[in-house]
Protein backbone atom coordinates (compact mmCIF):
# COMPACT_ATOMS: atom_id res chain seq x y z
CA UNK A 1 0.00 0.00 0.00
CA UNK A 2 2.59 2.45 0.79
CA UNK A 3 3.92 1.40 -2.98
CA UNK A 4 0.86 2.41 -3.68
CA UNK A 5 0.36 5.95 -2.06
CA UNK A 6 3.68 6.98 -3.11
CA UNK A 7 2.93 6.11 -7.18
CA UNK A 8 -0.84 8.11 -6.87
CA UNK A 9 1.15 10.94 -5.44
CA UNK A 10 3.47 11.26 -8.33
CA UNK A 11 0.81 10.93 -10.91
CA UNK A 12 -1.19 13.43 -9.41
CA UNK A 13 1.90 15.86 -9.78
CA UNK A 14 1.99 14.43 -13.31
CA UNK A 15 -2.19 14.91 -14.31
CA UNK A 16 -2.12 17.97 -12.41
CA UNK A 17 0.84 19.83 -14.75
CA UNK A 18 -0.86 18.35 -17.74
CA UNK A 19 -4.22 19.59 -16.98
CA UNK A 20 -3.19 22.91 -16.62
CA UNK A 21 -1.22 23.00 -19.85
CA UNK A 22 -4.15 21.46 -21.64
CA UNK A 23 -6.43 24.14 -20.16
CA UNK A 24 -3.80 26.50 -21.63
CA UNK A 25 -3.46 25.29 -25.04
CA UNK A 26 -7.35 24.96 -25.42
CA UNK A 27 -7.74 28.41 -24.40
CA UNK A 28 -5.56 29.13 -27.30
CA UNK A 29 -7.51 27.53 -29.60
CA UNK A 30 -5.96 24.01 -29.78
CA UNK A 31 -8.31 21.14 -30.69
CA UNK A 32 -10.36 19.31 -28.16
CA UNK A 33 -12.26 17.10 -29.84
CA UNK A 34 -9.92 14.28 -29.25
CA UNK A 35 -10.81 15.11 -25.61
CA UNK A 36 -14.07 15.04 -25.76
CA UNK A 37 -14.05 11.42 -27.85
CA UNK A 38 -12.34 10.04 -25.11
CA UNK A 39 -14.96 11.48 -22.50
CA UNK A 40 -17.45 10.11 -24.74
CA UNK A 41 -15.74 6.52 -25.05
CA UNK A 42 -15.48 6.32 -21.14
CA UNK A 43 -19.19 7.10 -20.74
CA UNK A 44 -20.07 4.77 -23.01
CA UNK A 45 -18.06 1.63 -20.98
CA UNK A 46 -19.95 3.33 -17.76
CA UNK A 47 -23.10 2.97 -19.11
CA UNK A 48 -22.50 -0.55 -20.36
CA UNK A 49 -21.47 -1.15 -16.60
CA UNK A 50 -17.86 -3.00 -18.37
CA UNK A 51 -14.85 -3.07 -16.03
CA UNK A 52 -12.57 -3.41 -18.66
CA UNK A 53 -13.62 -1.26 -21.11
CA UNK A 54 -13.91 1.34 -18.39
CA UNK A 55 -10.11 0.19 -17.41
CA UNK A 56 -9.42 1.14 -21.22
CA UNK A 57 -11.24 4.32 -21.61
CA UNK A 58 -9.87 5.78 -18.31
CA UNK A 59 -6.37 5.60 -19.29
CA UNK A 60 -7.28 6.67 -22.90
CA UNK A 61 -8.89 9.65 -21.51
CA UNK A 62 -5.89 10.37 -19.23
CA UNK A 63 -3.38 9.98 -22.19
CA UNK A 64 -5.83 12.25 -23.99
CA UNK A 65 -5.42 14.94 -21.85
CA UNK A 66 -1.12 14.87 -21.48
CA UNK A 67 -1.29 14.99 -25.12
CA UNK A 68 -3.02 17.82 -25.22
CA UNK A 69 -0.93 19.52 -23.00
CA UNK A 70 1.50 19.45 -26.07
CA UNK A 71 4.60 19.46 -23.49
CA UNK A 72 7.87 17.60 -25.18
CA UNK A 73 8.66 14.51 -23.09
CA UNK A 74 5.49 14.94 -20.94
CA UNK A 75 4.10 11.27 -22.52
CA UNK A 76 6.75 9.42 -21.38
CA UNK A 77 6.97 11.15 -17.89
CA UNK A 78 3.35 10.29 -17.73
CA UNK A 79 3.55 6.04 -18.52
CA UNK A 80 6.68 5.92 -16.31
CA UNK A 81 4.58 7.89 -13.40
CA UNK A 82 1.55 5.23 -14.34
CA UNK A 83 3.28 2.34 -14.63
CA UNK A 84 3.09 0.89 -10.79
CA UNK A 85 -0.48 2.02 -10.76
CA UNK A 86 -1.18 -0.30 -13.59
CA UNK A 87 -2.16 -2.70 -11.44
CA UNK A 88 -3.54 -1.57 -8.82
CA UNK A 89 -6.16 -0.10 -11.02
CA UNK A 90 -6.90 -2.87 -13.39
CA UNK A 91 -7.60 -5.28 -10.41
CA UNK A 92 -9.51 -3.07 -7.81
CA UNK A 93 -11.64 -1.16 -10.54
CA UNK A 94 -15.02 -3.50 -9.97
CA UNK A 95 -13.83 -3.33 -6.36
CA UNK A 96 -13.69 0.16 -5.57
CA UNK A 97 -16.08 1.60 -8.54
CA UNK A 98 -19.21 -1.16 -8.04
CA UNK A 99 -21.08 1.63 -9.82
CA UNK A 100 -19.15 2.73 -12.91
CA UNK A 101 -21.15 5.81 -13.23
CA UNK A 102 -19.61 7.28 -10.23
CA UNK A 103 -15.59 6.90 -11.64
CA UNK A 104 -17.00 8.53 -15.08
CA UNK A 105 -18.28 11.54 -12.97
CA UNK A 106 -15.24 12.24 -10.80
CA UNK A 107 -13.80 13.18 -14.17
CA UNK A 108 -15.86 15.56 -15.25
CA UNK A 109 -14.34 18.64 -13.56
CA UNK A 110 -11.32 18.04 -14.64
CA UNK A 111 -12.20 17.69 -18.27
CA UNK A 112 -14.92 20.44 -17.69
CA UNK A 113 -12.30 22.71 -16.28
CA UNK A 114 -9.75 21.90 -19.42
CA UNK A 115 -12.21 22.41 -21.67
CA UNK A 116 -13.14 26.29 -20.84
CA UNK A 117 -9.62 26.75 -20.44
CA UNK A 118 -9.33 27.61 -16.97
CA UNK A 119 -5.54 25.98 -15.91
CA UNK A 120 -6.13 26.48 -12.23
CA UNK A 121 -9.19 24.45 -11.75
CA UNK A 122 -8.38 22.18 -13.96
CA UNK A 123 -4.75 21.46 -12.16
CA UNK A 124 -7.19 21.45 -8.91
CA UNK A 125 -9.32 19.39 -10.48
CA UNK A 126 -6.83 16.76 -11.42
CA UNK A 127 -4.79 16.38 -8.32
CA UNK A 128 -8.29 16.09 -6.29
CA UNK A 129 -9.02 13.85 -8.21
CA UNK A 130 -5.88 11.33 -7.39
CA UNK A 131 -6.52 11.70 -4.45
CA UNK A 132 -9.77 10.69 -4.02
CA UNK A 133 -8.41 7.44 -6.15
CA UNK A 134 -5.78 7.10 -3.55
CA UNK A 135 -8.42 7.01 -0.70
CA UNK A 136 -10.94 4.35 -2.34
CA UNK A 137 -7.71 2.22 -3.20
CA UNK A 138 -6.58 2.56 0.70
CA UNK A 139 -10.19 2.19 1.87
CA UNK A 140 -10.98 -0.83 0.18
CA UNK A 141 -6.95 -2.36 0.32
CA UNK A 142 -7.12 -1.89 3.99
CA UNK A 143 -4.89 0.54 3.98
CA UNK A 144 -3.24 1.33 7.77
CA UNK A 145 -1.91 5.07 6.90
CA UNK A 146 -5.18 5.36 6.90
CA UNK A 147 -6.64 6.38 10.69
CA UNK A 148 -8.35 4.00 12.67
CA UNK A 149 -10.49 7.15 14.92
CA UNK A 150 -13.93 7.14 12.99
CA UNK A 151 -14.43 11.19 13.14
CA UNK A 152 -10.78 10.96 11.29
CA UNK A 153 -11.91 8.52 8.76
CA UNK A 154 -15.14 10.67 7.74
CA UNK A 155 -13.44 13.47 8.02
CA UNK A 156 -10.44 12.43 5.42
CA UNK A 157 -13.56 10.58 3.23
CA UNK A 158 -15.47 14.02 2.71
CA UNK A 159 -12.37 15.87 2.10
CA UNK A 160 -11.59 14.01 -1.36
CA UNK A 161 -15.70 13.60 -2.21
CA UNK A 162 -17.38 16.61 -1.15
CA UNK A 163 -18.71 16.74 -4.78
CA UNK A 164 -20.63 13.50 -3.63
CA UNK A 165 -24.20 13.36 -2.22
CA UNK A 166 -22.83 11.88 1.50
CA UNK A 167 -25.29 10.79 4.26
CA UNK A 168 -24.86 10.27 7.77
CA UNK A 169 -25.89 6.93 7.87
CA UNK A 170 -24.04 6.17 4.97
CA UNK A 171 -20.70 7.75 5.81
CA UNK A 172 -20.94 6.05 9.77
CA UNK A 173 -21.66 2.68 8.02
CA UNK A 174 -19.08 2.37 5.09
CA UNK A 175 -16.22 4.96 5.88
CA UNK A 176 -16.38 5.15 9.90
CA UNK A 177 -17.89 1.88 11.00
CA UNK A 178 -19.66 3.10 13.82
CA UNK A 179 -23.34 4.04 14.36
CA UNK A 180 -24.78 7.33 13.07
CA UNK A 181 -25.41 8.54 16.38
CA UNK A 182 -22.11 8.32 17.74
CA UNK A 183 -20.37 9.65 14.76
CA UNK A 184 -22.75 12.75 14.77
CA UNK A 185 -21.73 13.13 18.54
CA UNK A 186 -17.98 13.41 17.64
CA UNK A 187 -18.44 16.24 15.02
CA UNK A 188 -20.25 17.64 17.69
CA UNK A 189 -17.55 17.52 20.47
CA UNK A 190 -14.91 18.22 18.01
CA UNK A 191 -15.89 20.97 15.55
CA UNK A 192 -18.80 22.53 17.54
CA UNK A 193 -21.42 21.95 14.66
CA UNK A 194 -23.74 19.05 13.26
CA UNK A 195 -22.49 16.79 10.86
CA UNK A 196 -24.79 19.04 8.54
CA UNK A 197 -22.98 22.04 9.31
CA UNK A 198 -19.58 20.48 8.79
CA UNK A 199 -20.37 19.67 5.36
CA UNK A 200 -21.77 22.56 4.41
CA UNK A 201 -18.74 24.79 5.81
CA UNK A 202 -16.31 22.67 4.08
CA UNK A 203 -18.25 23.01 0.49
CA UNK A 204 -18.59 26.65 1.39
CA UNK A 205 -14.70 26.85 1.97
CA UNK A 206 -13.71 25.43 -1.21
CA UNK A 207 -16.52 27.37 -3.14
CA UNK A 208 -14.77 30.79 -1.71
CA UNK A 209 -11.26 29.29 -3.25
CA UNK A 210 -12.75 28.64 -6.52
CA UNK A 211 -14.25 31.71 -6.43
CA UNK A 212 -11.57 34.20 -5.90
CA UNK A 213 -8.69 31.96 -7.71
CA UNK A 214 -10.71 30.44 -10.83
CA UNK A 215 -13.15 31.71 -13.65
CA UNK A 216 -15.00 28.71 -13.53
CA UNK A 217 -19.11 29.59 -14.36
CA UNK A 218 -20.20 29.64 -10.92
CA UNK A 219 -23.38 27.00 -12.17
CA UNK A 220 -20.02 24.69 -12.26
CA UNK A 221 -18.70 25.46 -8.83
CA UNK A 222 -21.56 24.44 -7.56
CA UNK A 223 -21.55 20.89 -8.76
CA UNK A 224 -18.03 20.85 -7.92
CA UNK A 225 -18.68 21.36 -4.38
CA UNK A 226 -21.76 18.91 -4.51
CA UNK A 227 -24.67 21.35 -4.80
CA UNK A 228 -26.80 19.73 -8.14
CA UNK A 229 -29.25 22.70 -7.79
CA UNK A 230 -26.98 26.26 -8.39
CA UNK A 231 -29.61 28.08 -6.47
CA UNK A 232 -29.71 26.53 -3.31
CA UNK A 233 -25.74 26.97 -3.44
CA UNK A 234 -26.64 30.33 -3.62
CA UNK A 235 -29.06 30.38 -1.02
CA UNK A 236 -26.42 28.81 1.21
CA UNK A 237 -23.39 30.77 0.52
CA UNK A 238 -25.43 34.18 0.73
CA UNK A 239 -26.66 32.95 4.16
CA UNK A 240 -22.62 32.38 5.23
CA UNK A 241 -21.06 35.38 3.75
CA UNK A 242 -24.05 37.78 3.14
CA UNK A 243 -23.17 38.08 -0.29
CA UNK A 244 -23.86 36.08 -3.70
CA UNK A 245 -21.53 33.76 -4.79
CA UNK A 246 -21.10 36.37 -7.64
CA UNK A 247 -21.21 39.33 -5.64
CA UNK A 248 -18.29 37.77 -3.62
CA UNK A 249 -16.04 37.10 -6.68
CA UNK A 250 -16.47 40.79 -7.87
CA UNK A 251 -15.39 42.32 -4.36
CA UNK A 252 -12.51 39.34 -3.45
CA UNK A 253 -11.70 37.88 -6.78
CA UNK A 254 -8.61 38.29 -8.70
CA UNK A 255 -9.24 40.82 -10.54
CA UNK A 256 -7.68 39.96 -13.74
CA UNK A 257 -9.59 37.13 -14.46
CA UNK A 258 -12.86 37.76 -16.55
CA UNK A 259 -16.05 37.00 -14.94
CA UNK A 260 -17.94 34.55 -16.77
CA UNK A 261 -21.13 34.59 -14.92
CA UNK A 262 -22.48 37.33 -17.46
Amino acid sequence: MRTMKTSTELRAVVDAFAARHAARRVAAGADKRPLLDAFRRMQHAAAAEDSVAMAVADRHLHVAIVVLAGVDGLVETWQAAAAPMERFRVDSLARCWPDLNVLFEAHRSIVDAILAGDAVSAEDAARAHLDAVWYRLADTGGDTTLADDPLARAVTYLDFHMQQPVQLAFLAEHVARTSAGHLGRLFRLKYRVSFTEYVRALRMHKAVGLLTTTSQPIARIARIVGYADASRFGAHFRRRYGLTPRGYRQRFGNASRTDRDG
